[in-house]
């Protein structure tokens, strides 16, 4: 009787929650025991109620009218009724997902749980010497593109719930058409270092670590500011610029965006810091030259085959040779085919900006040895 009692005053509850799919139902919101609302994160809150968890998801592209409901409950015989009202309904104790980029192995890694990813996407990409093992044993499938996995695959895995980035070009129908949950990390789109880094709180929710990701990220956090405040005693802040042809386009990054705020944070004056936007400005090769030609650091983020030298920066494009920094050897860079910046940087925000605050202010970290960005030596 006790029981039947819970489940009706549990139902009571769960009619007044949001209904699927970012559309307000008529009747009154259910208020959660607590809430986790992100110091930095934008995209994601985790409400906290008696019997299970609820992640609420932003709308990766800003539609203030749209959210996606997780409940991540233990109980099986609630989960039929959270389905009602939720997006989608994983089990708390999650031990098969797939992963569909190498950051989302990194989060795991940080957690201790990559044990419980079972499949990836593009392995080529992932360096993690574990997932590369076990992929070789058969313990966890490759399922192919990332914007096109396989789903025979994918199906005969069963996993508990698929994480991907979102793309407004992906299509994951006939994954969704297999009952399979879509849990889209929105990391990437996060402008502040530490906005990406906290998405850690989501992937620990995710796989019942919550509590354990907290603490890191607040270690993380703790580290990063420290940091930071070390730059802002600086007397000179010194120009940077970033970025290199690709295609015959030079990207870097704009006024508002993740990378610029590294640099603001680093204690540097970015010459684009007064630009529009949080993505990436596209221009060519005269208005960049024009603009940062007598500018004093390069911080050049490169994926490249071999190991980065001023000659080999010369032998890429001549006309790089055309910079004050490159004419003075004051370029900063990191190439990720060795470094992995791409795929573990996300998660070590504070490394990132200690590798930059060493190489802008070297009196500011006397003794710190860096990980992923340096000063470029070999000739």
């Amino acid at each position: 009787m006790k029981n039947i009692i819970t489940s009706i005053a549990l139902i009571a509850l769960l009619v007044a929650c949001q209904s699927k799919k970012g559309h307000q139902s008529n009747q009154q919101t259910a208020v959660p025991d607590s809430t986790y609302v992100p110091a930095h994160s934008k995209g994601f809150l985790v409400n906290y109620y008696k019997d299970y968890r609820q992640i609420v998801l932003n709308d990766p592209w800003g539609d203030s009218t749209k959210t996606e409901t997780i409940a991540i409950v233990s109980d099986p015989a609630l989960k039929n009724i959270l389905a009602q009202h939720n997006d989608y309904v994983i089990s708390g104790s999650s031990d098969k997902w797939i992963a569909l980029s190498s950051t989302m192995v990194n989060y795991a890694d940080k957690l201790d749980m990559k044990h419980t990813i079972g499949g990836v996407a593009e392995p080529q990409y992932i360096s993690d010497a574990y997932i590369q093992n076990e992929l070789k044993n058969g313990n966890i499938k490759n399922i192919g593109l990332a914007v096109a996995p396989d789903v025979e695959v994918i199906m005969a895995m069963e996993p508990d719930f698929m994480m991907v980035s979102p793309f407004k070009d992906s299509n994951f129908k006939a994954v969704r058409a297999a009952g399979i949950p879509i849990v889209t990390n929105s990391s990437y789109l996060e402008h502040s270092p530490l906005g990406r880094a906290e998405w850690l709180v989501f992937v620990g929710e995710l796989l019942g670590k919550g509590e354990k990701a907290k603490r890191i990220f607040r270690q993380i956090e703790q580290k990063y500011v420290h940091i930071k405040r070390l730059t802002e005693t600086v007397d000179y802040k010194p120009t940077v610029f970033t970025g290199h042809i690709y295609k015959g386009v030079w990207y870097t990054p704009a006024g508002d965006s993740y990378m610029a705020n590294f640099f603001n944070d680093a204690g540097c004056n970015y010459i684009y810091k007064d630009s529009e936007g949080t993505g990436s400005l596209s221009l060519d090769y005269e208005t960049i030259i024009d603009k940062a030609e007598q500018t004093e650091y390069w911080v050049l983020i490169i994926n490249h085959p071999k190991e980065l030298s001023y000659s080999g920066i010369r032998n890429m494009d001549d006309r790089y040779t055309d910079f004050e920094a490159f004419k003075n050897r004051q370029i900063i860079s990191t190439n990720s085919s060795v470094s992995h910046y791409f795929e573990k940087g996300l998660l070590q925000p504070d490394v990132v900006l200690s590798d930059l605050v060493k190489a802008l202010h070297p009196d500011l970290l006397k003794d710190y040895q860096a990980s992923y960005f340096t000063r470029l030596k070999k000739e």
